[in-house]
């Protein structure tokens, strides 16, 4: 039988590695790497190597720094120029695609997997990643990454996301995350990746991942930003002012906001059956109800979006056929009472005749005496 002298070697540093590793306690440390000689984690192990000479491809900032991120040209996800990095600069537009990467190694021996079934073999292996609030805006992002496995030690790490002063939202694209390996190829990631986590592998069995560099996984999601939009401020109409003569009234005026709207007329129903459609220029504007009555006067605001109108500019008047303020007048006597110079004339006149017939009477009387 042929003698492996590295797979020994490497054997028996890892053993060591591994009593000296129980004795402190510690099952995930930071292991500095050197080359292909450097010791394994002698326990399946999330990320545990550090430097730079790590083999390609490799986060920026070494296996710690496992969480990372990018703007991709034009949004495609598949394209292979732009590099993932911690933090992401982005001036998040509207709709912008963020992608996100998440960096999968388990450091234990690539010979303790023994296709499959060895104790380097991490299972239950998942990745869950937590984002800020969808419905809640911000400038700065601060998304987390988390590793767990049955038999591992779980491993978080957050990346952080600034778009320079913009307030934006970030929503997940549903459907985007999936992983790739090696030994599994390209495979969907459920979106429960963003709630319980979800389930990643570097072979065949579902949340399996073997030790070794070659069964690295690499984890992509990604999320679209979202500038939130000011809700829009309506138009309103507050206070229609009115007077009223004889059978006319007259709309005065109309007090209405705008908001977000361009009013282009004011709606006049009368309550008579009579309607007109006129112009703020055109204020005051009258109307001549036919027939006494009480009417209510309404204004509708046609506006930009949408017909408005409220009880502030509905007005009640009442009309009849008379002056607002009406005058009583003043019926003259049958017999008028005359003080004048011509009644003094008439009863001068009509002494002086009786006078006269008197003293006939009294002459006839006397003369036959």
């Amino acid at each position: 039988m042929k003698f492996n002298f590295t797979k020994k070697i490497t054997l028996a540093i890892a053993s060591f590695a591994a009593v000296a590793f129980i004795a402190t306690g510690v099952s995930h440390a930071d292991i500095p790497y050197s080359g292909p000689t450097t010791p394994p984690s002698p326990v399946p192990a999330f990320n545990v190597f550090s430097g730079s000479n790590l083999p390609a491809p490799m986060p920026s900032n070494g296996e710690q720094d496992f969480f990372q991120g990018r703007v991709p040209v034009n949004g495609n996800m598949n394209e292979g120029t732009t590099p993932f990095t911690d933090p992401v600069n982005s001036s998040c537009t509207n709709n912008q695609i963020i992608q996100l990467h998440i960096y999968v190694h388990n450091g234990a021996s690539q010979y303790e997997n023994n296709n499959g079934t060895g104790q380097s073999v991490m299972h239950g292996a998942k990745v869950q990643v937590a984002l800020p609030d969808a419905n809640t805006a911000a400038t700065t992002f601060s998304p987390t990454a988390t590793l767990s496995a049955n038999n591992a030690t779980t491993i978080s790490d957050k990346v952080s996301i600034i778009c320079n002063g913009q307030p934006v939202e970030l929503q997940y694209i549903t459907g985007s995350a999936s992983q790739y390996s090696i030994g599994s190829g390209v495979l969907p990631l459920s979106d429960s990746i963003i709630t319980s986590g979800a389930s990643i592998q570097s072979e065949k069995v579902p949340g399996d991942v073997w030790g070794c560099w070659d069964e690295r996984v690499y984890v992509v999601l990604a999320v679209k930003v979202v500038v939130p939009q000011k809700p829009p401020v309506p138009p309103t109409c507050n206070l229609i002012t009115l007077d009223s003569d004889y059978r006319t009234v007259r709309v005065k005026s109309v007090g209405f906001t705008a908001g977000d709207s361009t009013v282009a007329n004011l709606m006049l129903d009368f309550g008579d059956g009579n309607k007109a459609t006129i112009k703020t220029s055109q204020l005051p504007y009258s109307h001549v109800y036919s027939a006494d009555g009480t009417y209510h006067v309404r204004v509708t605001l046609d506006t930009s979006t949408g017909y408005v109108t409220s009880n502030g500019c509905v007005a009640i008047v009442t009309i009849k056929n008379q002056p607002v303020n009406p005058v009583t007048p003043v019926t003259p006597p049958k017999n008028l009472v005359n003080t004048g110079p011509g009644d003094m004339i008439g009863i001068f006149a009509a002494v002086t005749l009786i006078a006269a017939l008197a003293h006939r009477a009294y002459m006839r009387v006397f003369s036959a005496k």
